[in-house]
């Protein structure tokens, strides 16, 4: 989502001049970095939280629940774009569409990301080659079949997809344009007003070809098939809803290879909205195609144990009728926990994603779905179980100033593992490849250098990332055979740092604060890893997961990540009295065998001012220590110190203050 769609900064690691190492360079730079989440305001006030890696970003909502209109998410040029219903509509009390292009609204407010690797974004088949180019004719009618005054045309290229990715807006009910012969789709967006909502058209055409004069028709009155709104098993109201279609190849990072519109109707907006569709568009023969429509909805109010139901109908072509009821036996069932650290009145924000599991692998996905919560809630959450269908959740604990990602799943009818977001003290994660879409890996290298993709803020659950969503302070050291080799203050995202040839034994420390914390609860985290790597040696990484920073044919470092629990409150309390801490160690996926063999638990019960060894237990990655916390406790918090080992030499040292709250 990144996933899905958290971003945090790349940086620079500077050599100091007393390294021993031979020749450094002065600066390392890091890599394709897109700069931590950026928050831009497009015309009239709506606002978006920018996030991405490498060079891919991408927008969501900041307040969904104040957005009183549809909101279309359509791609340009490699630019993102966020258009309002009413401003769609044009006019001149509407700027034009390039106001609304928030990937040039991040550029302004936070600086430029820099640009994909040339590697990752080239296409495979038309690289280099020189286009003929035709005249191409697009007649545009509305639902009575006239022409079209109103609405927006999508037109992408089959052939290369990063050369023809465009939408017009129709005004006069035909669009013309030059554009290179070959194979396309194009889709219209008509849209009208009635007493009781706003009714959508959706026409697509998924293949065809131009040459020089080709004209087609796209007729808003075939789109005959209505997508209503299910009716859940057990009584819920709806929260949020989209439609979504994906169009392309599926070969590479970014939109053009897989999303290609996107309409949001969050939870301010009227949910009577209507949809409809033209029958039978789809399969294809050239690239992927998939339409996915989404239905969100929450328990009613009061409801003693709260439940949502996430409801999506996937599939290569459109429908000729789509379900109006939710069969239980085609339903997931997820029993999840919402974790906080403010009072029972702090809300959190729950964003949920989906996408079709060929679209995952170019890392543009967007929200399908908002929900505020209570931090500290538990729910079941009931999903299609769609075999093609990944799913994955954001979560932004507004207290903590936090935002969790989960990876992508699949989830299969009956009950599925249960899953707990912000649990404890933020730490950094290492990413966890899931064999749906991608991600990139926490620690590697490749020949000449160590590259990182670790964020600093992930919970208690493998595989989570998180960032502090608010201010927050990194400083980095990387030891060589003992002596200080480099320092950074930009974190550890997408950050590349040059070696000499040759194995040699490294200590990486990432040192985190939260400058918006209280000071006492969760402010941050101090980490060491120690490894002995020899770069450029050892099994190159497998498809689904990336070599962080711009690099290529990397192995993955024996890092260890380390995950503790308790059994604490869903606010992250901890009564006086006795309880269990369990230890569970994991080294970087896809790094060379090893077992992790020992390790070492301490803790604090008045904010790090004295500490306690505990008696460790257990072998094998997994292990458990048993602590009372005194009565004299309350009022202060239980932080945490742990170390861990494996049978390679490799270490985690990790200090979490202020884990825990003591009422």
């Amino acid at each position: 989502m990144g996933v899905c769609a958290l971003a945090a900064a790349g940086g620079l690691l500077t050599v100091p001049s007393s390294s021993s190492a031979t020749a450094p360079p002065a600066v390392f730079t890091g890599g394709a970095a897109a700069g931590k989440p950026c928050q831009v305001t497009l015309p009239g006030g709506l606002r978006a939280t920018v996030t991405g890696n490498a060079g891919q970003r991408t927008a969501r909502l900041t307040d969904p629940a104040r957005v009183k209109e549809s909101v279309t998410t359509y791609w340009s040029d490699g630019h993102q774009y966020l258009m309002p219903s009413t401003a769609a509509d044009g006019g001149a009390a509407h700027p034009g569409p390039a106001a609304y292009d928030v990937t040039a609204l991040a550029d302004r407010t936070c600086g430029p990301a820099a640009a994909r690797p040339a590697a990752q974004t080239a296409t495979r088949k038309g690289t280099g080659r020189a286009y003929k180019m035709v005249r191409l004719t697009i007649d545009t009618r509305d639902e009575t079949s006239v022409p079209a005054t109103s609405g927006n045309v999508l037109l992408t290229n089959l052939d290369d997809n990063t050369f023809v990715r465009r939408t017009y807006i129709t005004t006069h009910g035909v669009v013309r344009a030059v554009v290179p012969a070959g194979h396309y789709a194009a889709l219209f967006e008509h849209w009208k007003g009635t007493s009781d909502g706003l009714t959508y058209w959706m026409t697509i055409n998924p293949e065809f070809t131009v040459r020089d004069g080709t004209r087609v028709t796209l007729d808003a009155s075939t789109a005959t098939v209505p997508v209503p709104v299910p009716v859940t098993p057990r009584p819920a109201h709806l929260v949020s809803r989209s439609f979504a279609v994906y169009r392309g190849d599926g070969s590479g990072p970014g939109a053009e290879h897989g999303l290609w519109f996107h309409q949001q109707w969050p939870s301010g907006v009227s949910l009577t909205n209507k949809i409809r569709v033209n029958p039978g568009a789809g399969p294809v023969t050239h690239g992927r195609f998939s339409v996915v429509s989404t239905f969100d909805f929450a328990s009613p109010e009061g409801t003693a144990q709260p439940y949502a139901y996430h409801l999506a109908e996937s599939a290569d072509r459109t429908l000729t009728t789509y379900p109006s009821k939710a069969d239980p036996a085609t339903l997931a069932t997820v029993r999840r926990s919402y974790t906080g650290t403010g009072g029972d009145a702090t809300s959190a924000l729950v964003v949920g994603i989906t996408v079709p599991t060929w679209a995952a692998r170019t890392r543009e996905i967007l929200p399908a779905a908002f929900q505020f919560l209570p931090a500290g809630t538990e729910q079941t959450e009931y999903y299609s179980a769609l075999p093609d269908t990944a799913w994955a959740q954001e979560y932004a604990d507004t207290a903590r100033g936090t935002a969790l990602a989960s990876g992508l799943s699949v989830y299969r009818a009956g009950r599925n593992p249960d899953e707990t977001f912000g649990a404890g003290a933020p730490h950094p994660n290492g990413p966890l490849a899931t064999r749906v879409g991608t991600v990139y890996c926490g620690a590697c290298a490749d020949a000449t250098s160590l590259r990182f993709a670790l964020l600093p803020a992930g919970d208690n659950t493998p595989g989570h990332e998180g960032v502090y969503e608010r201010q927050s302070s990194d400083s980095v050291t990387l030891k060589r055979d003992g002596a200080l080799y480099a320092t950074g203050e930009s974190g550890l995202s997408q950050v590349s740092v040059p070696v000499p040839a040759g194995r040699a034994r490294y200590a990486l420390r990432l040192a985190n604060r939260s400058t918006a914390a209280d000071g006492r609860l969760s402010p941050g985290s101090d980490t060491t890893w120690t490894f002995t790597a020899d770069p450029g040696h050892g099994r190159t990484l497998p498809d689904d997961m990336l070599c962080p920073a711009e690099g290529n044919a990397c192995g993955a470092l024996p890092l260890l990540y380390a995950y503790t629990n308790t059994d604490a409150d869903l606010m992250n309390r901890l009564t006086p009295g006795r309880h269990t801490l369990s230890l569970d160690v994991r080294r970087q996926q896809y790094a060379t065998p090893g077992v992790v063999t020992g390790a070492e638990m301490s803790v604090s019960y008045d904010d790090g001012a004295h500490w306690q060894k505990l008696r460790t237990r257990g072998g094998a990655g997994r292990f458990t220590a048993d602590c009372t916390v005194p009565f004299t406790a309350s009022g202060h918090t239980v932080s945490l110190r742990l170390a861990a080992w494996d049978s390679t030499g490799s270490r985690v040292d990790q200090e979490l203050p202020g884990a825990y709250q003591v009422p």
